[in-house]
């Protein structure tokens, strides 16, 4: 696997995102999250949410509740799995108030995330 997420033109970052994220590798969650932050396109940005929520960690789990806060958009679909994939129960009352998104992408993402928590309660 690229350790490099950064090199590449945004095809390239996002296969190497891709991998990452497969891989599941926490060696490259500093770069992930630099990369979050980093001007990265929407899509590869809803890729690194996706690889957040395979690798999971402190640090990731700190990330999504973060985006969780203050993303809008369709990323929230990808907080809101990668949430419900980590089990991250804080999350919950969050989750709870984005059910009614206008997004259905968004709002079939929070139903996933909530069953998850349910189960794992």
């Amino acid at each position: 696997m690229a350790k490099h997420l950064h090199k590449g033109d945004e095809r390239r970052r996002r296969w190497k995102i891709i991998d990452a994220s497969r891989a599941g590798d926490p060696s490259v969650l500093p770069q992930l999250l630099a990369r979050l932050d980093g001007g990265e396109t929407s899509e590869n940005r809803r890729h690194i949410v996706r690889a957040l929520g395979n690798i999971g960690g402190p640090q990731a789990e700190a990330r999504l509740l973060e985006l969780l806060a203050s993303e809008r958009g369709p990323i929230l679909g990808e907080v809101a799995q990668a949430i419900g994939k980590l089990g991250l129960r804080r999350a919950s009352s969050m989750l709870r108030g984005l059910r009614d998104h206008e997004s259905e992408w968004v709002r079939q993402n929070v139903g996933f995330a909530l069953k998850q928590l349910a189960i794992r309660a």
